[in-house]
């Protein structure tokens, strides 16, 4: 099957008329909060991590990070006392996602034990772990990849306009990006050559595998502040110098900034869910969505509208919502898991809040394809796409056109309808995959084409030719 063709930008189309661009809100799930902190070592149940369908395994898994309740000194690992307000890499799996067991690893000791569901990763702080499942490495023992900033209590400083610095010799450096693998997602070997990136990166990493470069790609502050920085690897032990990529502008409103980003490659496109930290007004964490072809030049989605909300005041996601990597397709459906606080983000205008909630993680869910479509009112609206060559298969629509319409039309590179295609039969009905029949028949494959989209009260999600 061929990629699938989304809205959330412009870069394949030509121009619209009469059709609206409109982001779509998953739904949360009525069981929500579906990972809640209960053991002495789950003072928060954080998703500064990552989630994934393993189809090695058969479930569903999650790496999270914990910080322990009541506890700010004297936990031991590795002959190394942790920083105060440690964070400690954590693990569950799932059958179908949504009900999680937390199993005992036996890897980590906690207060004489290590009957709990801690993960043995990182030499100080192992925080943002992004886990990475790489089937065409060759070598089974790095199978499994893993990207995570290492901190310790020491060595960093900041520079007169903001930017961190980690000094060497300080008690806790070097600190920085570091790289672990693993056979199966448990049993964790370091990168002897850590940190591989020396950066500042309190925040959730993200790595991902952009395979038109053959080359793995990380997303993280990497000391720029509150922003979205990019390096990239061949090997995923040497990486390029990190560069800036995204920003806030004055559009995001006072003191907005970027607190994180979770990207996945989405039918070869750069989906970004961006942490939008409000510092300069209500204090408060949403996520919005971003587009990038390249993983470098990016744009916000839909006029920034909120993808994943806030919850209701009073409960336990009414002042933080942060979205996880990765986005995770079963069957029709698109399960995104985040994480929810009570409250808002401590900082000058907030410097002590009350939370009744301990901060835990959510599932949300959405129609395949269905971040962004493009509506149809009740006055006939239309697409016409850049040229392309025409692959050979089948259009599918991926379109809700209950109480209206779709019908499609084959061009020649001046936009001008093809004779036998100049109107497909009409879709009707709420399809997630509708197949296209035109008059003429099969369309003419390799010839170079425009598609023309007309649609009345219908949503248009995806399009692709299979």
């Amino acid at each position: 099957m061929g990629l699938r063709h989304l809205f959330v930008d412009d870069s394949e189309i030509e121009r619209t008329e009469g059709l609206r661009r409109v982001v779509h809100q998953p739904e949360k799930h009525p069981d929500n909060p579906i990972i809640r902190p209960e053991a002495p070592w789950e003072g928060v149940a954080s998703v500064y991590g990552t989630a994934m369908y393993d189809p090695l395994l058969g479930r569903f898994r999650l790496y999270y990070l914990n910080s322990p309740r009541d506890r700010t000194t004297g936990l031991m690992h590795r002959g190394i006392e942790r920083s105060p307000h440690t964070t400690l890499a954590a693990y569950a799996e799932s059958d179908d996602g949504v009900h999680w067991h937390k199993p005992p690893l036996g890897q980590f000791d906690y207060d004489g034990s290590s009957a709990n569901n801690l993960l043995d990763i990182g030499r100080h702080n192992c925080e943002g772990i992004s886990v990475l499942l790489d089937e065409r490495d060759p070598d089974p023992a790095r199978r499994y990849k893993a990207f995570y900033w290492d901190h310790g209590s020491g060595g960093w400083r900041f520079l007169e306009d903001g930017r961190p610095f980690c000094e060497e010799g300080l008690e806790g450096g070097p600190d920085g990006a570091c790289v672990a693998f693993s056979p199966d997602g448990l049993r964790w070997t370091m990168h002897e050559g850590n940190p591989v990136i020396r950066a500042y990166c309190d925040t959730n990493q993200c790595v991902v595998r952009d395979p038109r470069l053959e080359r793995y790609v990380a997303f993280s502050r990497f000391g720029f502040g509150r922003k979205v920085a990019r390096s990239e690897s061949a090997d995923f032990t040497t990486w390029s110098t990190p560069e800036l990529v995204m920003e806030c502008d004055e559009a995001d409103g006072p003191q907005t900034q970027f607190y994180g980003i979770a990207v996945e490659i989405y039918e070869g496109i750069y989906l970004g869910m961006v942490w939008i930290y409000r510092e300069g007004t209500d204090g408060c964490i949403d996520t919005q969505l971003a587009s990038s072809r390249d993983g470098i030049r990016w744009e916000r989605v839909g006029d920034r509208q909120t993808f994943l909300p806030l919850g209701a005041p009073g409960t336990w996601e009414d002042g933080m919502v942060r979205a996880t990597e990765r986005i995770v397709r079963r069957g029709d459906r698109l399960f995104i898991y985040y994480g929810g606080v009570q409250g808002p983000h401590t900082g000058p205008k907030f410097p002590k809040v009350e939370r009744t909630h301990r901060p835990a993680v959510g599932l949300a869910t959405l129609r395949r394809d269905g971040f962004v479509s493009l509506d149809a009112g009740e006055a006939e609206g239309y697409l016409l796409t850049k040229a392309f060559v025409l692959p050979p298969g089948a259009l599918h629509l991926n379109a809700d056109a209950d109480g209206g319409s779709v019908a499609a039309a084959l061009c020649d590179e001046g936009g001008r309808p093809l004779a036998g295609f100049e109107a497909s039969q009409p879709v009707t009905g709420d399809h997630l995959d509708a197949a296209v029949a035109w008059p003429g028949g099969r369309p003419p494959t390799g010839r170079t084409v425009r598609l023309r989209l007309t649609a009345r009260r219908a949503r248009l999600y995806s399009y692709w030719f299979e």
